[in-house]
Formats: C-alpha cells, sequence, structure tokens
C-alpha cells in the first residue's frame, strides 16, 4: 500500500462493522484500544522514542484515516503522512506518584473523542517515571487495529529497539504492508471459502431463541465506556485450573470458555447457551504478522441441561470452538443479517482467553504488559490474561451493571471454574457451584433463621396486644 499513500480504498469487512457500531454511540470512546508496556531498567529513552517514531513509519494500519464520501455518507480510508504522528515523551519523574500521574495523564488521553472524518486514530508516548521505569503507550481506535495488531506491534517494537542499541538496521524484520491484509480480505469476500462460511452459520443458528425476538437477545448498544473490575489469580489457583483442563483433556482456554457458559447457565437458567468468542478472523499465517482489524466474534452455541454431564460440557465446547473456527472469517455482523436480526443480539456473555505472555525485553529491561481498553462491551465481557501472572477482568456495559454486579459475575465465576476444574467427568454440569462460603453461609442459615418466639393466648387477646 505504501506506493498508493493517500489513494482512497474501501474498508475491510471488520472495518465497517466497527464502524457502525461507533455511528450507533459517537459517545462511547471505548472504541480506542489502549495499553502500555512497563520497562524496568536503564532503558536508552532516546533510543526508546526513536523505536516509537520508526515503528509508526512502518505499521501503515495506524496511519490510516477515514474520509465520508459526499455522495452518500459511506467511509473510505487513506494513508496518511508519518510526519503527522510525533511520540509525545512525557516526564513525570518529579511528580509525587508518578505512577499516579502517569495513569491520570493516559486515562485523559484515552477519553479524548474519536475523529473519525479525517483526524488521526492512533496516539503513542513514552513516560517517563524515574529513570529505570518507563511506560511505552499506545491509543489506537479498533477500527484500523484490533488484539492480533497488538502482539504483533510490541513485539516488533522491541526488536526495533534491540536493533537500534546494538547498531543494527532497524528495517530488517520489517512489518509487511497494510495491502497484504486488505487484498486477502477482499478476495475470501469474493471466493467459494465465503459461501460456504455463510452455510454454516446459516445452519448452526438455525432456530435460535434470539430469533423469537425476546427480550433477552435485546441488544444493548453501549454508548458510554465499560466499568471494569479487575482480580488476581494466584499461582496455585492458575496451576489448579490448568491441572483440571489437562485432567479433563482440554486446553486451559477450552477449560475457561465451558466455564462461561456453564456461569451464563447458572445464573439464567437457560438450558440453550450462546458466548461471544472473539478470534483474529485471518486467512493464513503470513497475514498473522500484519497489524489491522479483523478480529470476529464466533457465537458458541451450546446446550446445557438437567442430564449434561461435566464431560458432554467440555466435549461440547471444543467441537464448537474447533469448528467455528474453520469459518471464523464470516462476519458476526453478517451473521445477524442473514437472520434478519435487526435489533438484538446473540450472545450476551463474551469470554476471550488470551493465554500467551508477550515476554517483551528491552535490551536487558523486563516488561510487563497492562491492558487499559479493549474496545466496547455491550453486556458483559471476562478477558483472562496467563502473561506474567493470571488476572481475569470483568468489563460491563454501565447502562445495564454497575462495578458491584461486575465484581459479584467474576468472583461468581471463578467459582464455576474451580468447581469444574474439580469436578469429575462424570459429574452433572448443574451441579456446578455459583456461590462461595460466605455466600451459602447467608442462603442457607442467615435468610432461612425465622424463628420467634411464640406466644399464646385467644385471638382478641392477641389482637390487644
Amino acid at each position: 500500500m505504501t506506493k498508493n499513500e493517500g489513494e482512497f480504498i474501501e474498508l475491510m469487512g471488520g472495518q465497517l462493522g466497527i464502524w457502525y457500531a461507533q455511528q450507533l454511540a459517537p459517545e462511547n470512546r471505548s472504541f480506542f484500544l489502549a495499553e502500555y508496556i512497563e520497562i524496568h531498567g536503564p532503558v536508552d529513552h532516546a533510543l526508546l522514542v526513536r523505536a516509537a517514531e520508526l515503528r509508526i513509519r512502518e505499521t501503515e494500519t495506524v496511519r490510516l484515516r477515514l474520509r465520508l464520501k459526499t455522495v452518500d455518507g459511506t467511509p473510505v480510508q487513506y494513508l496518511h503522512d508519518a510526519a503527522d504522528y510525533p511520540v509525545q515523551a512525557v516526564d513525570l519523574s518529579g511528580e509525587t506518584d508518578p505512577r499516579a500521574a502517569a495513569r491520570a495523564w493516559m486515562d485523559a488521553d484515552l477519553r479524548r473523542p474519536a475523529e473519525l472524518d479525517g483526524g488521526a486514530l492512533y496516539n503513542a508516548a513514552i513516560i517517563t517515571l524515574d529513570e529505570e521505569l518507563h511506560y511505552w503507550y499506545i491509543r489506537v481506535h479498533h477500527l484500523v487495529f484490533d488484539g492480533q495488531s497488538g502482539a504483533v506491534a510490541a513485539a516488533r517494537g522491541a526488536e526495533i529497539y534491540a536493533a537500534l542499541l546494538e547498531g543494527r538496521d532497524p528495517a530488517e524484520g520489517a512489518l509487511a504492508p497494510f495491502s497484504v491484509l486488505h487484498e486477502d480480505d477482499r478476495a475470501y469476500r469474493t471466493s467459494p471459502q465465503y459461501e460456504q462460511d455463510r452455510l454454516y452459520w446459516l445452519d448452526r443458528l438455525a432456530g435460535h431463541p434470539a430469533l423469537d425476538g425476546g427480550d433477552a437477545y435485546k441488544s444493548r448498544r453501549a454508548q458510554h465506556a465499560p466499568l471494569r473490575h479487575t482480580d488476581g489469580i494466584d499461582t496455585d489457583a492458575a496451576d489448579s485450573l490448568k491441572r483440571g483442563a489437562r485432567r479433563l483433556r482440554t486446553s486451559f482456554p477450552g477449560l475457561m470458555i465451558a466455564a462461561a457458559a456453564l456461569y451464563q447457565h447458572r445464573v439464567s437458567g437457560e438450558r440453550e447457551i450462546t458466548v461471544g468468542l472473539p478470534v483474529r478472523a485471518r486467512g493464513d499465517r503470513h497475514t498473522l504478522a500484519v497489524p489491522g482489524m479483523t478480529s470476529n466474534i464466533l457465537p458458541l452455541r451450546l446446550s446445557i441441561g438437567p442430564r449434561t454431564t461435566v464431560e458432554d460440557l467440555v466435549r461440547q465446547t471444543s467441537r464448537a470452538v474447533r469448528d467455528g473456527m474453520k469459518h471464523q472469517r464470516y462476519r458476526y455482523r453478517d451473521m445477524l443479517g442473514d437472520l434478519k436480526i435487526t435489533d438484538g443480539d446473540l450472545c450476551g456473555l463474551h469470554i476471550n482467553v488470551m493465554a500467551f505472555d508477550y515476554d517483551l525485553r528491552f535490551g536487558t529491561c523486563p516488561t510487563v504488559t497492562h491492558n487499559l481498553s479493549t474496545g466496547p462491551v455491550d453486556n458483559l465481557r471476562i478477558d483472562i490474561y496467563d502473561r506474567g501472572g493470571m488476572q481475569i477482568n470483568i468489563d460491563a456495559n454501565p447502562d445495564a451493571h454497575d462495578l458491584d454486579a461486575a465484581a459479584a459475575v467474576s468472583r461468581h465465576y471463578l467459582n464455576v471454574a474451580t468447581w469444574l476444574a474439580h469436578a469429575e467427568p462424570t459429574a452433572l454440569a448443574a451441579h456446578a457451584d455459583l456461590l462461595d462460603e460466605g455466600e451459602r453461609g447467608r442462603v442457607l442459615v442467615e435468610w432461612n433463621d425465622t424463628a420467634t418466639e411464640r406466644v399464646s393466648g385467644s385471638l382478641v387477646d392477641l389482637f390487644e396486644a
């Protein structure tokens, strides 16, 4: 795409979905993805800024901008000049609490509105907290970036810094241009595989409860950034969950996805459960290394009844994920259109298990990556990070939930996941523990403590009393 800089091209399928969603919630700032890499040690500040500048020049997708056609108002995109994307150098080392000041700076930047008609969709900063602590911060609109892009860009940033530090040419190993991803998307949408995928999802979603138009599947379009509750999962608990996955002959993500479906069953009583699974939706391994917006949602449709065993649930989940991944490029928005669902959703709960570690080093300096925003949430999303320690984030639509509710989701979901990890394969899934010991005591003991003093006497005496 580099040789066509400034030329207008159409948006890819995933980009269009985000653009339309942003039009329905123009004040929602959570369409920006944001994270920062915390770098510990004597990093070379000047080289870090230079690496951030070179990465902007190389990563074409972050320099994409939109224009609206004057005829019908539909968007097109073009590649903008790298010179208009300066990397901000922010020195907070003199602050009383540099970490708090850095978080406040990033939060303020994240609240800035998007300029979708010709404005920049990317911002980066190198924030100095002291001589041996720096943050590499990015904020980028979901229109041009997804989770896979974040992992690729972070690794490439570390590579560029290492090359500069060692005096090598930082252009070695440069990322492929955005055109690779764009052309692959265009080829898919005119291929026989596109129609095969469409037919697969039509068959898989036939008779879905959402087609009846019930309130449970009404769209709850989030107008504001989600509320976030975060819990750490200690090492022993994390290891126990992974051992449980191996014992049940599934993967750790497979166990946690099954736990999400089981949690939804336990809190709703519904026997038919559909959870949303974010996927990369890339065509091949070559496109995995090209930053851009392709991510999609797979609606995993599962059945959990009174006689469903743990083994049944785990096998169902594995099959749904395995089969769905073969058809992951067909857009969720197109599935809704095919089903003629104009104001509804197929899944109220989304689950994303990121069981990978960036494991980045800048020279000899170790890092920790922190997520600030992963996109809008129309109901509830569970994000599990397994990188440098396990963490669970519950993001909730503030129009439908509060932080207490998000905290309860985290607690109850982890209770279900823990129960599942220790359950026998023949155990009934409907027996999953949802409540912790304190909650169970309140329900079974405190709320049932209805004893009262017995009184005697005639009805007239009791009325007078």
